[in-house]
């Protein structure tokens, strides 16, 4: 009996953690500094940069098949939004704007190819990042 036990908490064990470690991995060097892949919150997955934090909606535990996902990013900018958005740490910021991004490859490790913009307008910018090996 206590070995069924042992194993029974050793699967729980192991199936808990191992998404965390599958999110530890996803880090890219990008145009705009190191980027990882921090956390999830719901569909919501939640990425950090030197300067700011990404939200992608939709893309939480996707981890292939990836395609094209959009969100916004807040962070360290001169530019001011009329509305805030929720920034890394729960507090409202306006300095924030759209993103979108597309997954080149189906499978990990992943590049990727997005663009960005202030506030509400249309992402223009582009942002790229190639996944650390």
């Amino acid at each position: 009996m206590k070995l069924q036990e042992l194993a029974m908490v050793s699967a729980v064990f192991i199936l808990a953690t191992v998404p965390k470690i599958a999110l530890a991995d996803e880090v890219w060097n990008s145009s705009n500094g190191r980027v990882v892949y921090q956390s999830e919150r719901g569909k919501t997955a939640i990425w950090t940069y030197p300067g700011g934090t990404i939200f992608i909606e939709g893309l939480a535990g996707m981890t292939s098949n990836r395609g094209i996902y959009h969100g916004y990013w807040v962070g360290k900018s001169n530019v001011k939004c009329d509305t805030s958005r929720e920034d890394g740490s729960g507090k409202l910021s306006n300095t924030w704007g759209r993103f979108s991004i597309r997954f080149q490859v189906p499978n990990f490790p992943m590049p990727w190819e997005a663009r960005w913009s202030y506030c509400e307008g249309e992402p223009t910018f582009s942002w790229n990042g190639t996944p650390l090996k």
